[in-house]
């Protein structure tokens, strides 16, 4: 019986591997260069060189920003930081210049003045909940002294 089950199984694989084979084309050679296109400038070495970059986020330009603003932000930073640590690779492996390393600081500094900003506002919750909970049994406590005094009186 258990022999007979392996058998079944075995065949079962097999006949799934022939149809996969035969369903599938197989390529020998992928081409890189076609796959890493969306992270890659549509500008040349040269033109990037001389074009100026701009400015990273500074916190006070954020806290005025909501959670889906930044959150939205948060992603644009993150495509375009590993953009950039895929080109700096690529251009390690040919041996030449990373244009514009400092486009990379300033994703980073960013991205770092993002979770300072969600910082800073999930300790004003967390702060604001320990305060409401304070008052809440402040104001229980006053309840119970007072129906203590009326079953006194």
């Amino acid at each position: 019986m258990i022999v007979g089950r392996l058998l079944v199984q075995r065949s079962a694989v097999v006949g799934v591997r022939s149809l996969a084979s035969s369903a599938v084309p197989s390529t020998s050679v992928v081409d890189t260069s076609t796959l890493l296109d969306q992270f890659r400038d549509s500008l040349s070495l040269e033109e990037r060189r001389e074009q100026p970059v701009g400015r990273s986020w500074h916190a006070r330009e954020l806290r005025r920003k909501s959670f889906d603003d930044l959150h939205k932000l948060w992603f644009v930073l993150y495509k375009e930081k590993n953009a950039l640590l895929t080109e700096r690779q690529m251009c390690r492996r040919n041996q030449i210049e990373f244009p514009q390393p400092e486009r990379f600081r300033k994703a980073q500094k960013s991205m770092g003045a993002i979770k300072q900003v969600l910082g800073e506002r999930k300790r004003e919750r967390i702060a604001a909940f320990h305060e409401s909970k304070a008052l809440e049994e402040e104001d229980r406590l006053e309840e119970d002294m007072e129906s203590e005094e009326h079953q006194k009186a």
